[in-house]
């Protein structure tokens, strides 16, 4: 029921725009009562769903760096309960989260800390750590398609904006109609441990995830279809291959990690249950299977950008490409950004594994899409700590 109220009122442009004036005027009266604390950060990762991406990463960095000695810090959660490891939090979308980000100096995220609203005080600096690289499916004013889901709302103001893509500076501020001093090609501290990759490391995660040292990995990380919802109004996703072709082309030599775009409100129920296929979805760090993949299939996610960085193959599955063209957009032309171009069956995507030149895709990888696309990684978290502090 509450994700239906939240779906029916983000694309409902009138309710919206009730609950955006009366919420945000309530919140600013409320905060008149409240002071803020320059040494207080509030940290906040995809909704609060997770403890993960670039606000994790800066915030395990500031532990350990000389400035954490006068700053406090609080997470912000949809479920407090499940991140024990995590000493001060707060619940999403309650009186307390909101009094607390009036009251923090500092707002660390990777989407929004103000849930929708507008009521951050002019004494807390706001900072957004890009959780993608735009740069393939059209994003802010240009998705005109999509008018109630990417324009409406958009009120947000950030004091700095963190990004990794040679090519997102041409596309941000036009879209998000921001000033582009704003943006800062740091890269993206999430990204700073897949310069540094071990073989001792790689077999940890395995033996975390249930993979045999023996079997090469497969990651399946697909993005969400904004245009494909279900009655609750959520995103919907289905994987579109027959697991049992693929175990049986496939099996001996590799398993299938099977993850998706946290939108998606229910990945793939149709997943089964076997040594073929580990179904990721609910593993906490997105990095970790990242690193012990040897090839990535995806579609139109920045998740290729990130995995360039390691130099490994990478798939295009475009099984919906002419749909999702037409409905989102693209700036990108991804019959000449992967090797194989667009594939649009299963048959394409498992004949491209089975014959694959390993160190040829290697090859492509690196000059075709890092080099293209990728403006820096590898120390991004001191980068940003640097300007967020003015150090």
């Amino acid at each position: 029921m509450k994700s239906r109220i939240k779906a029916f009122v983000k694309q409902n442009k009138v309710v919206y725009s009730l609950y955006y004036h009366l919420g945000s005027l309530f919140l600013r009266f409320i905060g008149l009562f409240v002071k803020t604390d320059s040494d207080l950060i509030l940290f906040i990762s995809y909704g609060g769903q997770k403890y993960d991406d670039s606000p994790r990463v800066v915030y395990e960095y500031l532990l350990k760096h000389p400035v954490s000695s006068k700053h406090k810090y609080v997470w912000a959660f949809v479920d407090p309960d499940r991140f024990p490891q995590v000493e001060q939090k707060v619940k999403v979308d309650t009186l307390s989260y909101y009094i607390t980000a009036m009251h923090a100096g500092y707002w660390i995220t990777n989407s929004s800390a103000s849930r929708g609203l507008n009521f951050r005080k002019k004494q807390t600096k706001n900072y957004l750590f890009q959780h993608g690289m735009a740069g393939i499916k059209k994003i802010g004013i240009d998705v005109e398609q999509f008018d109630k889901a990417f324009r409406i709302g958009f009120h947000e103001t950030f004091d700095a904006i963190f990004i990794e893509g040679k090519k997102e500076l041409d596309i941000l501020p036009r879209a998000w109609r921001m000033d582009s001093s704003l943006f800062h090609m740091t890269g993206l501290p999430r990204n700073d441990d897949l310069a540094t990759i071990t073989e001792d490391e790689i077999k940890s995660i395995k033996d975390l995830l249930g993979i045999p040292q023996s079997k090469k990995v497969i990651l399946y990380a697909p993005t969400f279809r904004e245009f494909s919802r279900a009655e609750n109004g959520r995103n919907t996703l289905g994987i579109p291959f027959d697991f049992s072709k693929w175990e049986a082309a496939l099996g001996q030599e590799y398993v299938l990690l099977v993850t998706a775009h946290y939108e998606v409100a229910k990945l793939l129920d149709e997943l089964p249950k076997n040594d073929f296929v580990i179904n990721a979805f609910q593993y906490p760090v997105l990095n970790d299977l990242i690193k012990v993949s040897d090839i990535l299939v995806s579609d139109y996610s920045s998740i290729v950008f990130d995995y360039s960085i390691m130099e490994r193959p990478i798939f295009c599955y475009g099984y919906d490409y002419d749909t999702y063209s037409a409905e989102r957009g693209l700036y990108t032309d991804l019959e000449q950004l992967f090797s194989h171009g667009v594939l649009r069956t299963e048959d394409g995507v498992l004949k491209a594994i089975q014959e694959i030149n390993y160190k040829q895709e290697c090859e492509f990888t690196r000059s075709h899409i890092k080099h293209e696309y990728i403006a820096a990684y590898g120390d991004a978290a001191e980068k940003a700590i640097q300007i967020i502090f003015k150090e």
